[in-house]
């Protein structure tokens, strides 16, 4: 970076990520001309292409993929390092962006961001809705968020440090009250579950083929919410975790279903790479991230 400045080099990264020279300028607060003036300015003094310019927007060229290889990683430990020093100094200035599907976020997430906000009224939270543990890795690998909170354990790389959290109870819950006496009679009634290729659900199928039971969904869904609106409406038995149904389950607009057996537990975990996380990420999931 010897011939240019770290600014170029933070822009060249935006716009990798996004894209869109529209995005980048809104994430950056400069305009779509200056940025193209920068990136410009790069490439001259690089000698190379580092953007095909596309109607759709921007891609990166062989020579611009090597580059965000090799850079990114430093840009963020820059950012880092600057967002750290400003924490020290003043903690209103501090930042967390978490990245967490919806209903980990509803039953859990936001009572531990209540808790922080009684200490650090000022910190700013963003939270990034996304389900899957891949897609969660991805933005933590490519530095969208500080750290993931997910209820399925990813393949991480050796860098990625998985902490335990709290482990969740998975029910069965129903427009009307159901008491099952005999596994088998399972059997006769109409599912939602999630994605067949979640966790959550092989581990379910797995636990019914031990007593020879076999289900299907009738209505299949990656969200939480939207199989407990489906139990509600009278579409079928829902498969959830228990703590996302607790409010509908008090207001009895839901039932357990009652069962002679244990159904599987979930864990949550929080997903982190340590030598990305700031001063208030750390505070955060050492003081407020753990079970009441």
């Amino acid at each position: 970076m010897s011939n240019t400045n770290f600014n170029l080099y933070k822009v060249f990264c935006v716009l990798a990520e996004t894209e869109s020279l529209k995005k980048a300028s809104e994430i950056l607060y400069v305009t779509e001309p200056t940025i193209s003036s920068h990136i410009t300015n790069l490439e001259k003094n690089l000698g190379v292409k580092l953007f095909y310019r596309e109607n759709k927007g921007t891609a990166l060229t062989k020579a611009g993929k090597e580059l965000y290889d090799s850079v990114c990683d430093e840009i963020k430990q820059i950012e880092i390092a600057e967002n750290s020093i400003m924490q020290n100094n003043d903690i209103s200035k501090a930042k967390i962006t978490i990245g967490c599907p919806s209903h980990i976020a509803i039953s859990y997430l936001s009572k531990c961001i209540t808790k922080m906000k009684k200490d650090y009224p000022d910190v700013k939270i963003d939270i990034i809705g996304e389900t899957g543990y891949e897609n969660l890795t991805q933005l933590l690998e490519k530095h969208k968020i500080d750290f993931a909170i997910m209820s399925a354990i990813p393949i991480t790389k050796a860098e990625m440090e998985v902490k335990e959290l709290k482990e969740i109870d998975n029910v069965f819950i129903s427009k009307e009250l159901i008491q099952i006496k005999d596994i088998k009679e399972l059997e006769n009634y109409k599912y939602i579950l999630n994605d067949k290729e979640s966790s959550s659900t092989k581990k379910l199928l797995e636990l019914l083929k031990k007593y020879n039971v076999q289900i299907q969904a009738d209505i299949q869904s990656d969200i939480t919410e939207m199989r407990i609106e489906e139990v509600k409406q009278g579409q079928g038995i829902g498969y959830v975790i228990r703590d996302a149904a607790n409010e509908a389950i008090k207001n009895k607009e839901v039932y357990e279903v009652k069962l002679p057996i244990q159904l599987p537990k979930m864990k949550i975990s929080v997903v982190y790479l340590e030598k990305y996380l700031t001063k208030i990420d750390k505070i955060f999931i050492k003081k407020y991230l753990k079970e009441d």
